[in-house]
Protein backbone atom coordinates (compact mmCIF):
# COMPACT_ATOMS: atom_id res chain seq x y z
CA UNK A 1 0.00 0.00 0.00
CA UNK A 2 1.54 3.39 -1.06
CA UNK A 3 2.14 5.97 1.19
CA UNK A 4 0.23 9.03 1.09
CA UNK A 5 2.35 11.88 1.96
CA UNK A 6 2.29 15.44 1.46
CA UNK A 7 5.30 16.62 -0.38
CA UNK A 8 6.54 18.65 2.54
CA UNK A 9 6.23 15.30 4.52
CA UNK A 10 8.19 13.77 1.85
CA UNK A 11 11.24 16.03 1.51
CA UNK A 12 11.34 15.77 5.53
CA UNK A 13 11.55 12.38 5.31
CA UNK A 14 14.16 12.02 2.82
CA UNK A 15 16.27 14.81 4.70
CA UNK A 16 15.99 12.58 8.02
CA UNK A 17 17.14 9.43 6.05
CA UNK A 18 19.69 10.98 4.59
CA UNK A 19 21.15 12.33 7.83
CA UNK A 20 20.72 9.46 9.76
CA UNK A 21 23.10 7.41 7.06
CA UNK A 22 25.09 10.31 6.77
CA UNK A 23 25.54 10.05 10.63
CA UNK A 24 25.87 6.29 10.58
CA UNK A 25 28.86 6.34 8.13
CA UNK A 26 30.49 9.30 10.01
CA UNK A 27 30.43 6.53 13.27
CA UNK A 28 31.83 3.77 11.66
CA UNK A 29 34.85 6.34 10.37
CA UNK A 30 35.41 7.79 12.92
CA UNK A 31 34.88 5.61 16.06
CA UNK A 32 38.08 4.35 17.59
CA UNK A 33 39.37 0.83 16.71
CA UNK A 34 39.55 -2.55 18.22
CA UNK A 35 41.44 -2.30 21.41
CA UNK A 36 43.32 -5.62 20.22
CA UNK A 37 45.24 -3.32 18.12
CA UNK A 38 46.23 -0.69 20.61
CA UNK A 39 49.56 0.45 20.01
CA UNK A 40 50.53 0.79 23.39
CA UNK A 41 50.98 -1.85 26.66
CA UNK A 42 47.40 -3.49 26.96
CA UNK A 43 46.42 -6.55 27.99
CA UNK A 44 44.12 -6.82 25.15
CA UNK A 45 46.72 -5.79 22.42
CA UNK A 46 47.80 -8.35 20.56
CA UNK A 47 50.49 -5.84 18.01
CA UNK A 48 54.35 -5.93 19.21
CA UNK A 49 53.75 -2.55 21.13
CA UNK A 50 51.00 -4.81 23.30
CA UNK A 51 51.03 -6.76 26.23
CA UNK A 52 48.66 -9.74 26.17
CA UNK A 53 52.02 -12.16 25.82
CA UNK A 54 52.79 -11.09 28.98
CA UNK A 55 49.67 -11.32 30.73
CA UNK A 56 48.86 -14.72 28.84
CA UNK A 57 52.31 -16.12 30.51
CA UNK A 58 51.67 -15.21 33.86
CA UNK A 59 47.83 -16.77 33.69
CA UNK A 60 49.38 -19.69 32.44
CA UNK A 61 52.16 -19.81 34.99
CA UNK A 62 49.52 -20.07 37.64
CA UNK A 63 49.74 -16.84 39.29
CA UNK A 64 46.53 -14.99 40.68
CA UNK A 65 46.64 -12.23 37.80
CA UNK A 66 43.07 -10.50 36.48
CA UNK A 67 42.58 -7.35 34.94
CA UNK A 68 42.29 -4.70 36.60
CA UNK A 69 38.96 -2.09 35.30
CA UNK A 70 38.07 -0.31 38.31
CA UNK A 71 39.25 2.66 40.53
CA UNK A 72 42.80 2.44 42.17
CA UNK A 73 40.66 3.43 45.39
CA UNK A 74 39.33 -0.12 45.06
CA UNK A 75 42.78 -1.87 44.86
CA UNK A 76 42.63 -4.19 48.14
CA UNK A 77 44.88 -2.95 50.87
CA UNK A 78 47.84 -5.92 51.07
CA UNK A 79 51.64 -6.65 51.01
CA UNK A 80 50.71 -9.58 48.29
CA UNK A 81 49.22 -7.27 45.49
CA UNK A 82 51.33 -6.11 42.71
CA UNK A 83 49.31 -3.39 40.35
CA UNK A 84 50.83 -2.72 37.02
CA UNK A 85 50.05 0.08 35.62
CA UNK A 86 51.56 0.41 31.87
CA UNK A 87 51.41 3.12 29.35
CA UNK A 88 48.66 4.88 30.80
CA UNK A 89 46.11 6.90 28.52
CA UNK A 90 43.89 8.46 30.45
CA UNK A 91 44.92 11.19 33.33
CA UNK A 92 44.03 10.51 36.57
CA UNK A 93 42.35 12.60 39.31
CA UNK A 94 43.28 13.95 42.73
CA UNK A 95 41.55 10.98 44.76
CA UNK A 96 43.32 8.34 41.99
CA UNK A 97 46.97 9.53 42.86
CA UNK A 98 46.08 9.66 46.80
CA UNK A 99 44.63 5.80 46.65
CA UNK A 100 47.69 4.74 44.59
CA UNK A 101 49.86 6.27 47.27
CA UNK A 102 47.70 4.51 50.52
CA UNK A 103 48.44 1.11 48.26
CA UNK A 104 51.76 1.66 48.19
CA UNK A 105 52.31 2.34 51.79
CA UNK A 106 50.49 0.11 53.10
CA UNK A 107 53.06 -2.57 51.41
CA UNK A 108 51.61 -2.82 47.90
CA UNK A 109 54.05 -2.83 44.89
CA UNK A 110 53.44 -0.50 41.66
CA UNK A 111 55.24 -1.53 38.65
CA UNK A 112 54.80 2.07 36.00
CA UNK A 113 55.89 2.83 32.54
CA UNK A 114 54.72 4.88 30.20
CA UNK A 115 55.04 8.90 29.25
CA UNK A 116 51.97 10.12 31.84
CA UNK A 117 53.15 7.33 34.57
CA UNK A 118 54.96 10.69 35.98
CA UNK A 119 51.82 12.14 36.90
CA UNK A 120 50.51 9.45 39.02
CA UNK A 121 53.29 9.29 41.73
CA UNK A 122 55.28 12.75 43.06
CA UNK A 123 59.16 10.79 42.30
CA UNK A 124 61.09 12.32 39.78
CA UNK A 125 60.27 11.13 36.32
CA UNK A 126 62.65 10.18 33.56
CA UNK A 127 63.87 12.68 31.30
CA UNK A 128 62.91 12.13 27.30
CA UNK A 129 65.45 10.79 24.84
CA UNK A 130 65.68 12.53 21.37
CA UNK A 131 64.70 11.03 18.49
CA UNK A 132 66.64 8.61 17.19
CA UNK A 133 67.40 5.53 15.32
CA UNK A 134 69.23 3.67 18.07
CA UNK A 135 66.19 0.60 18.74
CA UNK A 136 66.95 -1.84 21.30
CA UNK A 137 69.82 -1.52 23.83
CA UNK A 138 71.07 -3.94 26.45
CA UNK A 139 71.40 -2.57 29.92
CA UNK A 140 73.31 -4.34 32.49
CA UNK A 141 71.98 -4.29 36.41
CA UNK A 142 73.37 -1.85 38.33
CA UNK A 143 72.36 -2.95 42.16
CA UNK A 144 71.70 -6.11 43.91
CA UNK A 145 67.70 -6.79 43.89
CA UNK A 146 65.60 -9.73 42.93
CA UNK A 147 65.85 -8.85 39.39
CA UNK A 148 69.55 -9.04 39.18
CA UNK A 149 69.68 -12.34 40.33
CA UNK A 150 66.87 -13.78 38.00
CA UNK A 151 68.02 -11.40 35.17
CA UNK A 152 71.85 -9.79 35.12
CA UNK A 153 70.57 -7.58 32.16
CA UNK A 154 67.13 -6.66 30.25
CA UNK A 155 66.52 -5.28 26.65
CA UNK A 156 64.32 -2.24 26.22
CA UNK A 157 63.85 0.48 23.51
CA UNK A 158 64.25 3.40 25.60
CA UNK A 159 62.45 6.75 24.98
CA UNK A 160 63.56 7.98 28.35
CA UNK A 161 65.75 7.95 30.98
CA UNK A 162 66.98 8.85 34.65
CA UNK A 163 70.34 11.19 34.68
CA UNK A 164 69.64 11.26 38.77
CA UNK A 165 69.22 8.60 41.28
CA UNK A 166 69.01 10.34 44.33
CA UNK A 167 65.92 9.36 45.63
CA UNK A 168 65.82 6.09 44.35
CA UNK A 169 68.06 2.91 43.62
CA UNK A 170 68.76 2.41 39.89
CA UNK A 171 68.15 -1.10 39.04
CA UNK A 172 69.24 -1.31 35.06
CA UNK A 173 71.32 1.22 32.71
CA UNK A 174 74.63 1.77 31.84
CA UNK A 175 77.25 4.83 32.89
CA UNK A 176 75.26 7.20 31.38
CA UNK A 177 71.66 6.71 31.93
CA UNK A 178 69.18 4.16 34.43
CA UNK A 179 66.04 2.92 32.55
CA UNK A 180 64.93 1.29 35.53
CA UNK A 181 64.50 2.84 39.05
CA UNK A 182 63.63 1.52 42.70
CA UNK A 183 61.82 4.16 45.07
CA UNK A 184 60.75 3.05 48.47
CA UNK A 185 57.21 4.25 49.70
CA UNK A 186 56.17 3.33 53.28
CA UNK A 187 56.21 -0.40 53.27
CA UNK A 188 55.81 -0.60 49.44
CA UNK A 189 57.69 0.11 46.87
CA UNK A 190 57.31 1.46 43.24
CA UNK A 191 58.97 -0.13 40.64
CA UNK A 192 59.35 2.71 37.49
CA UNK A 193 60.41 1.22 34.01
CA UNK A 194 61.48 3.93 31.43
CA UNK A 195 59.95 1.93 28.95
CA UNK A 196 57.28 -0.56 28.39
CA UNK A 197 58.92 -2.27 25.90
CA UNK A 198 60.30 -5.14 28.01
CA UNK A 199 56.63 -6.30 29.32
CA UNK A 200 55.25 -5.58 25.54
CA UNK A 201 54.19 -8.99 23.11
CA UNK A 202 57.89 -7.94 21.21
CA UNK A 203 60.49 -7.03 24.13
CA UNK A 204 58.95 -10.46 26.22
CA UNK A 205 61.34 -12.61 23.81
CA UNK A 206 64.35 -10.44 24.53
CA UNK A 207 66.91 -11.97 26.79
CA UNK A 208 66.44 -11.22 30.57
CA UNK A 209 63.13 -9.11 29.78
CA UNK A 210 60.96 -12.72 30.92
CA UNK A 211 63.19 -13.05 34.01
CA UNK A 212 62.96 -9.52 34.81
CA UNK A 213 58.85 -9.41 34.69
CA UNK A 214 58.71 -12.87 37.11
CA UNK A 215 61.25 -11.79 40.09
CA UNK A 216 59.10 -8.29 39.51
CA UNK A 217 55.76 -10.21 40.31
CA UNK A 218 57.37 -12.18 42.91
CA UNK A 219 55.65 -15.53 44.24
CA UNK A 220 52.84 -17.08 42.92
CA UNK A 221 51.00 -16.39 45.78
CA UNK A 222 50.80 -12.67 44.98
CA UNK A 223 47.60 -11.41 43.53
CA UNK A 224 49.21 -9.31 40.29
CA UNK A 225 46.46 -7.04 39.11
CA UNK A 226 46.65 -5.68 35.60
CA UNK A 227 45.49 -2.19 35.30
CA UNK A 228 43.11 -1.47 32.07
CA UNK A 229 41.29 1.60 34.74
CA UNK A 230 43.65 3.79 32.49
CA UNK A 231 43.17 2.23 28.58
CA UNK A 232 39.09 3.08 29.19
CA UNK A 233 38.03 -0.07 30.29
CA UNK A 234 35.62 0.70 33.44
CA UNK A 235 33.33 -1.60 34.74
CA UNK A 236 30.40 1.38 34.80
CA UNK A 237 27.76 2.33 33.46
CA UNK A 238 28.84 6.04 32.63
CA UNK A 239 32.00 4.64 30.96
CA UNK A 240 29.76 2.64 28.79
CA UNK A 241 27.52 5.51 28.18
CA UNK A 242 30.39 8.33 27.65
CA UNK A 243 31.93 5.69 25.00
CA UNK A 244 32.17 7.22 21.21
CA UNK A 245 29.87 5.28 19.68
CA UNK A 246 27.34 5.79 21.91
CA UNK A 247 27.21 9.19 22.11
CA UNK A 248 26.66 8.63 18.46
CA UNK A 249 23.88 6.20 18.78
CA UNK A 250 22.23 8.66 21.40
CA UNK A 251 23.01 11.81 18.81
CA UNK A 252 21.31 10.04 16.17
CA UNK A 253 18.19 8.44 18.48
CA UNK A 254 17.62 12.28 19.44
CA UNK A 255 17.70 13.36 16.11
CA UNK A 256 15.02 10.47 14.96
CA UNK A 257 13.04 11.60 17.81
CA UNK A 258 12.75 15.13 17.12
CA UNK A 259 11.91 14.46 13.37
CA UNK A 260 9.29 12.44 15.04
CA UNK A 261 7.94 15.10 17.40
CA UNK A 262 8.05 17.95 14.39
CA UNK A 263 6.66 15.22 12.14
CA UNK A 264 3.66 14.70 14.06
CA UNK A 265 3.24 18.14 15.22
CA UNK A 266 2.43 19.17 12.05
CA UNK A 267 0.29 16.79 11.57
CA UNK A 268 -1.39 16.99 14.59
CA UNK A 269 -1.70 20.59 15.35
CA UNK A 270 -4.45 23.25 14.64
CA UNK A 271 -4.47 23.92 10.99
CA UNK A 272 -4.91 26.81 9.56
CA UNK A 273 -5.43 28.73 6.31
CA UNK A 274 -2.03 30.19 4.96
CA UNK A 275 -3.01 34.31 5.01
CA UNK A 276 -3.43 35.65 1.55
CA UNK A 277 -3.11 39.08 0.25
CA UNK A 278 -6.01 40.75 -0.70
CA UNK A 279 -5.99 41.96 -4.03
CA UNK A 280 -8.24 45.22 -2.45
CA UNK A 281 -4.25 46.28 -0.83
CA UNK A 282 -3.68 50.15 -0.95
CA UNK A 283 -0.58 49.47 -2.64
CA UNK A 284 -1.94 46.81 -5.30
CA UNK A 285 -4.50 49.59 -5.81
CA UNK A 286 -2.25 52.02 -6.52
CA UNK A 287 -0.57 49.64 -8.99
CA UNK A 288 -3.61 48.84 -11.12
CA UNK A 289 -4.78 51.98 -11.01
CA UNK A 290 -1.17 53.61 -12.06
CA UNK A 291 -1.01 50.98 -14.98
CA UNK A 292 -4.83 52.08 -16.54
CA UNK A 293 -3.78 55.97 -16.64
CA UNK A 294 -0.39 54.58 -18.23
CA UNK A 295 -2.27 52.63 -21.20
CA UNK A 296 -5.07 55.33 -21.44
CA UNK A 297 -2.47 57.56 -21.93
CA UNK A 298 -4.77 59.84 -19.46
CA UNK A 299 -1.71 61.97 -17.49
CA UNK A 300 -4.03 65.20 -17.01
CA UNK A 301 -6.62 62.70 -15.09
CA UNK A 302 -3.89 61.55 -12.68
CA UNK A 303 -3.17 65.36 -11.73
CA UNK A 304 -6.66 66.18 -11.74
CA UNK A 305 -7.27 63.54 -9.20
CA UNK A 306 -4.66 64.41 -7.08
CA UNK A 307 -5.19 68.35 -7.35
CA UNK A 308 -8.74 67.72 -6.01
CA UNK A 309 -8.10 65.62 -3.32
CA UNK A 310 -5.39 68.29 -2.25
CA UNK A 311 -8.14 70.99 -2.91
CA UNK A 312 -10.54 69.42 -0.29
CA UNK A 313 -7.91 69.02 2.20
CA UNK A 314 -6.39 72.66 1.86
CA UNK A 315 -9.77 74.65 2.28
CA UNK A 316 -10.96 72.63 4.86
CA UNK A 317 -7.95 72.76 7.12
CA UNK A 318 -8.12 76.50 6.13
CA UNK A 319 -12.06 77.30 6.52
CA UNK A 320 -12.60 77.81 2.31
CA UNK A 321 -15.60 76.65 0.58
CA UNK A 322 -14.50 74.03 -1.80
CA UNK A 323 -15.32 76.49 -4.74
CA UNK A 324 -13.07 78.92 -3.50
CA UNK A 325 -10.77 80.50 -6.46
CA UNK A 326 -6.68 79.68 -6.71
CA UNK A 327 -6.72 83.55 -5.50
CA UNK A 328 -8.15 83.01 -2.51
CA UNK A 329 -6.84 79.66 -1.66
CA UNK A 330 -2.99 81.55 -2.13
CA UNK A 331 -4.19 84.34 0.04
CA UNK A 332 -5.60 82.31 2.34
CA UNK A 333 -2.64 80.25 2.86
CA UNK A 334 0.17 83.49 3.13
CA UNK A 335 -1.86 84.48 5.98
CA UNK A 336 -2.21 81.28 7.34
CA UNK A 337 1.11 79.78 6.90
CA UNK A 338 3.20 82.64 6.19
CA UNK A 339 4.26 81.85 2.59
CA UNK A 340 4.21 84.46 0.40
CA UNK A 341 6.11 82.12 -2.45
CA UNK A 342 4.20 83.30 -5.85
CA UNK A 343 5.44 79.95 -7.13
CA UNK A 344 2.13 78.56 -5.11
CA UNK A 345 -0.22 80.83 -6.83
CA UNK A 346 1.39 79.79 -10.41
CA UNK A 347 0.97 76.28 -9.19
CA UNK A 348 -2.36 76.24 -8.15
CA UNK A 349 -3.43 77.82 -11.20
CA UNK A 350 -1.15 75.49 -13.82
CA UNK A 351 -3.12 72.47 -12.41
CA UNK A 352 -6.95 73.79 -12.85
CA UNK A 353 -5.84 74.40 -16.28
CA UNK A 354 -3.83 70.72 -17.00
CA UNK A 355 -6.76 68.85 -16.31
CA UNK A 356 -8.06 70.18 -19.84
CA UNK A 357 -4.94 69.22 -21.85
CA UNK A 358 -5.52 65.61 -22.94
CA UNK A 359 -2.34 65.44 -24.64
CA UNK A 360 -0.14 66.64 -21.13
CA UNK A 361 2.93 64.37 -20.69
CA UNK A 362 3.62 62.36 -18.60
CA UNK A 363 6.69 64.02 -17.06
CA UNK A 364 5.09 67.41 -16.64
CA UNK A 365 2.21 65.41 -14.65
CA UNK A 366 4.46 63.59 -12.61
CA UNK A 367 6.55 67.06 -11.83
CA UNK A 368 2.74 68.83 -10.99
CA UNK A 369 2.20 65.72 -8.62
CA UNK A 370 5.31 65.82 -6.78
CA UNK A 371 5.07 69.80 -6.44
CA UNK A 372 2.03 69.59 -4.97
CA UNK A 373 2.67 66.39 -2.44
CA UNK A 374 5.78 68.99 -1.31
CA UNK A 375 3.18 71.38 -0.21
CA UNK A 376 1.06 68.46 1.31
CA UNK A 377 3.92 67.44 3.29
CA UNK A 378 5.11 70.85 4.25
CA UNK A 379 1.10 71.64 5.09
CA UNK A 380 0.72 68.63 6.88
CA UNK A 381 -2.76 68.10 4.99
CA UNK A 382 -3.14 64.58 5.04
CA UNK A 383 -1.78 63.62 8.42
CA UNK A 384 -4.52 65.78 9.86
CA UNK A 385 -6.81 63.84 7.15
CA UNK A 386 -5.46 60.28 8.91
CA UNK A 387 -6.45 61.84 12.14
CA UNK A 388 -9.70 62.67 11.71
CA UNK A 389 -10.64 59.58 10.13
CA UNK A 390 -9.39 57.98 13.65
Amino acid sequence: MPLNLARQDRRLLIVTAVLFVAASALAVLLSPGSDSDAEFATTYSTVSEGAKAAYLVLQESGYHIQRWERPPAEVPRSQNVVLLLTDPTLMPNSDDVDALKQFVSRGGTLILCGSLASVFTSSPAPMPLPAGPEGWKTFPALAPSAQARSAGSIRLNPSSHWTETKSGVALYGDAGATVVMQFPLGKGQILWLASSSPLSNAGLREPGNLEFLLASVGSRETQVLWDEYFHGHRESAGSAAAHPQMKWLAAQLAFFAVAVLVTFSRRSGPQRAPVAESRLSPLEFVTALGDLYERAGAANVAVDIYYERFRYWLTRRLGLRPTATPEAIAASVRDRFQLGNPEFLTLLKTCESARFYNDLSRKEALNLVRRLHSYATQFKLFRVAIEEKR
